[in-house]
């Protein structure tokens, strides 16, 4: 990983204010955010919000969009972010294809749905909760998949757990910053996977009621850290790179820990054979630390009938780097070909 020691001074010093203890009290969280309309960065205007249960874990959801909309985009989102960290691509298909609705969700550990245990921070698990949501609130229709980073995972394990009737509903998958086989090997990893990490790691399991202190004092390090390393467009607003690192920040401790393991060791290649069947994206920044470009072919080349797209000048969260793409390349996925399914009473 190579940084700009200029950049990295620069944006920490416009970030230290806001996830330190002196600067937090002026600092919306990313939950009062999705609750409190016109703040932006972050998601406005929703039309509906809710939860629906699944395995003894309230999953929150939020939907944009005509309720009765014959093509739904279902977005997931990565690891220590949340639903609102779509809101760029959620306002493009608001004003552009007003007949779509979005519908977006906080997986376990994340967002407004909260702390799970460690052990319960899977990706399978997790793909249980999009299923979930699908089921309750996309019973029909067609659907487009679209996931970043840990969320591309996430949807492979969707593909390749959900049944045939699912699966023929669904018209494409957009995969963003994400690969098929451990990520391990990238920025996250590099950053997280220490001695410091181990030891926080330990701590918790033998004081879990220290686990909020800790939460916030290992966050206070690594946030600001996680932030700048990801993004690599030059000129990125910093009211977006603050955005996200308040993501980061607010991401419980377990989170951290049972999902990185996870994804040291997690891969979907048994997903090949199902999205064979499915039209796709697959979509990086040229300059990703996380999941490079690299790991971006290696998946077009194990699922031919992906397109792979990518992204100049961006790197890991590209979704906000360079909102202007991927909004184009969602923009090509509603418009393709494959016909709708159309509504069933």
């Amino acid at each position: 990983m190579v940084l700009d020691p200029g950049r990295a001074v620069n944006a920490l010093r416009r970030i230290s204010h806001r996830i330190t203890p002196w600067g937090r009290s002026g600092l919306r969280t990313v939950r009062d955010g999705i609750q409190t309309e016109g703040i932006r960065p972050g998601l406005t205007d929703i039309d509906r919000r809710g939860i629906v249960g699944n395995d003894g874990i309230d999953v929150h959801y939020y939907e944009i969009g005509p309720v009765d909309a014959d093509t739904v985009v279902v977005f997931v989102h990565g690891f220590t972010l949340t639903a609102e960290s779509w809101f760029f691509q959620v306002d493009h298909l608001r004003h552009t294809h007003p007949e779509v609705r979005s519908v977006l969700l906080d997986l376990r550990g994340h967002g407004a749905t909260g702390m799970v245990e460690p052990e319960r921070c899977t990706v399978n698990g997790a793909a249980d909760d999009v299923l979930a949501v699908i089921a309750e609130r996309v019973p029909t229709g067609r659907i487009i998949l679209v996931g970043h980073s840990m969320g591309g995972m996430i949807l492979m394990s969707v593909v390749r757990r959900c049944g045939d009737a699912l699966r023929g509903r669904i018209a494409g998958v957009v995969t963003v910053s994400t690969a098929m086989e451990p990520m391990a090997s990238g920025g996250i990893a590099q950053i997280i996977d220490n001695p410091v990490a181990d030891k926080v790691h330990g701590v918790i399991s033998r004081n879990p009621e220290e686990s909020d202190r800790i939460r916030k004092e290992m966050m206070e390090m690594l946030a600001p850290l996680l932030a700048v390393t990801i993004f690599q467009r030059n000129g990125t607003d910093y009211d977006v790179i603050e955005f996200h690192a308040d993501q980061i920040h607010t991401t419980p401790a377990e989170t951290y820990i049972g999902f990185f393991s996870e994804l040291q060791s997690h891969q979907e290649l048994a997903a090949v054979a199902y999205l064979s069947e499915v039209p796709g994206y697959v979509v990086v920044g040229d300059k990703d630390n996380v999941t490079p470009v690299e790991q971006a072919e290696r998946t077009v080349e194990l699922w031919p009938g992906a397109k792979l797209r990518v992204i100049p000048d961006a790197g890991h969260m590209v979704i906000l780097e360079a909102p202007e793409a991927i909004n184009e390349i969602i923009d090509e996925a509603i418009l393709a070909t494959r016909p709708a399914v159309p509504h069933t009473n």
